[in-house]
């Protein structure tokens, strides 16, 4: 019976061992698999995304009533084949947003040069079918001219052009680059110029002026809200009793004095910012958000 007492103990020993060993390598399996932390907290766990991300379009800028008028100023340029719209910005203010239509203003892509580093867009001229031109500020305020041949994918610098172009100075709004040399504007504020061939306008004081050569010359309609070039005649955007919304007066620059309605734009809020452009024989405006043609 002892001998059997024994046997049993040594039994019930070596099974507590055999037990043991198992747990050890067991445990030692668990922390090769999951290997010590180094302290601290969790870390996030990894995000992906498959497939091409989309970037979110740029909202149209809205003016509001309280920006500086500067800031709202618009431009428009129409090619046969693309159009180009803007607004200007400011060099201490909000960034300008210069945009591309492939569809004739149903839909437009921003294609501002951010990468220039612009802070502020003075002109705008589609100078072909498919082709812009801008003159617009970079870092310190300073003009530069800048041309896409790639429908906005790249602008590049032509400092040629910028010399040879007429703009307003971007530091100092009274002052307006020609070829030759400054010339004063004819009020301490003047936006929205265009120039083509021997025409150059702008708007200054709810006027629109008209440089004879040798000075500035006020153009008949009054209460000006934006003026573009069409040949040897300036097309001016104005209020008027006659229009319920925004009105077109053709001026020819040899007689400032006579205005020849164009057409009205019913409905439209003339106290929003507002681009006009020629076309045809007609203008397209760009009033609030929409594209009006008239007539």
């Amino acid at each position: 019976m002892q001998r059997l007492g024994a046997a049993k103990w040594v039994a019930v020993a070596g099974i507590a061992v055999l037990v043991a060993a198992v747990a050890v390598l067991v445990f030692a399996a668990l922390q090769h698999t999951r290997p010590e932390s180094t302290g601290g907290e969790a870390e996030p766990v990894p995000e992906f995304t498959l497939g091409v991300q989309t970037p979110t379009p740029t909202p149209t800028p809205t003016a509001t009533a309280t920006a500086p008028i500067l800031e709202q100023t618009r431009l428009l340029g129409l090619g046969s084949e693309v159009w180009w719209r803007a607004t200007a910005g400011s060099c201490a203010g909000p960034a300008p947003l210069i945009e591309r239509s492939y569809d004739q203003g149903a839909t437009w892509t921003d294609v501002t040069p951010v990468y220039r580093g612009i802070t502020q867009v003075q002109t705008l001229e589609a100078f072909s079918a498919r082709d812009a031109e801008i003159v617009a500020a970079v870092a310190g305020c300073e003009p530069q001219a800048l041309r896409t041949y790639t429908r906005g994918e790249f602008w590049d610098s032509y400092p040629d052009v910028l010399a040879a172009s007429r703009y307003i100075e971007p530091s100092d709004p009274g002052s307006v680059h020609f070829p030759w040399g400054p010339v004063p504007a004819p009020c301490a504020t003047a936006l929205g110029l265009h120039a083509f061939g021997d025409v150059v306008a702008l708007v200054c004081d709810d006027r629109a002026w008209s440089w004879s050569g040798d000075e500035w010359v006020t153009l008949a309609p009054e209460n000006a809200l934006a003026v573009t070039v069409d040949g040897p005649d300036v097309l001016v955007a104005h209020r008027t009793d006659d229009c319920a919304g925004v009105a077109i007066a053709r001026v020819a620059a040899a007689t400032p004095d006579v205005a020849s309605p164009v057409g009205c734009a019913e409905g439209t809020d003339a106290a929003s910012p507002v681009a006009i452009a020629p076309r045809g024989d007609g203008v397209v405006a760009w009033i609030g958000d929409a594209l009006v043609g008239i007539p």
